[in-house]
């Protein structure tokens, strides 16, 4: 094969690229729905008293691939730590934030399972609104853990 018959190819492959990786990103999110049907919060002060720390309990452990937090971005969260529930006194970390998030809403992709999602604001300055959790359509989910 000659070099500029190589070339042309090459370039016609990387072209193609996107196309193909976004046409399955498309199908991906297809079988995504929301999960937190049921869902129900509890909102309390740190033991500190400078922060807060606010639950979403589900009725029953679901498969998660997305949690959405959705807050008033004019007051920016600080300090934020999410954690989900991995038995009845365990909770695991999923993301720790010590930069100020300033967009809403807040998208945290991370496969897990669990029954509740504990968010907890180490400064007094913002507060989450809602938060949406997002998984697959299937109802067999292993329980994979992150």
């Amino acid at each position: 094969m000659r070099f500029q018959t190589k070339i042309t190819w090459t370039t016609f492959l990387f072209a193609l690229f996107p196309f193909v990786m976004l046409g399955c990103l498309s199908l991906a999110a297809q079988n995504t729905v929301r999960v937190d049907n049921g869902i129900t919060e509890s909102y309390e002060i740190s033991e500190s008293g400078l922060g807060t720390i606010q639950k979403w309990i589900l009725p029953e452990r679901r498969a998660i691939n997305r949690i959405e937090i959705h807050f008033d971005p004019i007051e920016p969260l600080r300090n934020m730590t999410v954690y989900a529930r991995m038995s009845e006194d365990n909770w695991r970390i999923v993301k720790a934030v010590k930069t100020p998030v300033r967009k809403s809403p807040y998208i945290i992709r991370t496969p897990l399972v669990t029954d509740a999602i504990r968010v907890v604001l180490s400064s007094s300055m913002g507060r989450i609104d809602e938060v949406h959790l997002y998984g697959s359509t299937s109802e067999t989910s292993s329980e994979n853990t992150f």
